[in-house]
């Protein structure tokens, strides 16, 4: 998760294609270590796709979870 969430703040600051080398950097200005072996993974599932695309079949998928809950109950009435 790290390494998206890394990989995401280069793309909104202007990065269009971060390396592992970008997503590395970053991760390490903010004393949080690299796992190369996640990070070349998430690279190369990555590389060439349109990030756009990418979280919209994400939602997608997402939606299939169905959402939500009943709610909490009433309170009591004081008396």
């Amino acid at each position: 998760m790290k390494h998206m969430a890394a990989y995401l703040m280069l793309v909104i600051g202007g990065n269009a294609s971060p390396t592992a080398d970008d997503v590395s950097k970053a991760l390490s200005a903010v004393g949080v270590e690299a796992d190369s072996e996640s990070l070349d993974k998430l690279i190369s599932e990555l590389d060439g796709k349109d990030l756009s695309e990418v979280l919209a079949s994400g939602e997608a998928l997402m939606a299939k979870f169905g959402g939500g809950g009943g709610g909490g109950g009433g309170g009591g009435g004081g008396g």
